[in-house]
């Protein structure tokens, strides 16, 4: 079976997720959209994020009725600071031993690959999986900076042909912090658990 690790902060999981996720299960793409959030983002250390507990729970409202999804807490129960990908891969790998992990991530993060902890093995041992972002597509010239030829082949094919998903978390937090309407941003059972605890009140000052 072919899975296809959805990390991220998720902080808070909207509608873009859900409609990423169903893109590359109704494409024949992957076989299961695992989400899997972050624990200790390292490119969030010394930024304030919302508790795992509610990022969480927040995400099993967000997709409790997707077909081929599931949630893994494993982050939480290695609880490493930072979390680096390739760690958890490896662990995903441990535990889904027969199975071919692909690795899920936005052209944004395609620019910045290079950069990542053990970026090289990630390419090496797994199948990526590349969702676009507008204005964030790297062109082969800028991947030849950092990556050999026959991996920039396999990076730029990685690149899914998709439309682009225009909704962030950041924009979601900052809409939610100005009590304007994000009934277009997230799911109902996830604005009520927002509201229930008081999550995004005060505006965001990054």
């Amino acid at each position: 079976m072919r899975i296809a690790f959805f990390g991220g902060t998720f902080d808070p999981p909207h509608i873009g997720h859900r409609e990423l996720a169903g893109h590359i299960l109704d494409g024949g793409i992957t076989d299961l959209a695992l989400f899997v959030p972050a624990f200790s983002p390292p490119h969030k250390i010394g930024k304030q994020i919302t508790p795992f507990e509610h990022r969480l729970k927040m995400l099993e409202l967000a997709v409790s009725d997707m077909r081929g999804v599931k949630i893994s807490d494993i982050e939480r129960r290695t609880a490493r600071i930072p979390s680096y990908t390739i760690e958890t891969m490896k662990d995903l790998q441990r535990e889904f031993p027969d199975d071919h992990l692909q690795l899920l991530i936005g052209s944004d993060s395609l620019v910045q690959l290079h950069s990542w902890y053990q970026a090289r093995e990630l390419v090496d041992k797994w199948e990526i999986i590349t969702y676009p972002r507008r204005n964030e597509l790297p062109s082969r010239d800028d991947l030849l900076t950092f990556w050999t030829p026959e991996e920039t082949d396999i990076l730029l094919k990685s690149v899914l042909k998709m439309p682009f998903f225009e909704i962030s978390s950041t924009l979601t937090r900052k809409i939610m912090a100005n009590a304007e309407n994000t009934d277009n941003l997230i799911n109902r059972n996830v604005k009520d658990y927002i509201n229930a605890h008081g999550l995004y009140r005060e505006q965001e000052t990054e």
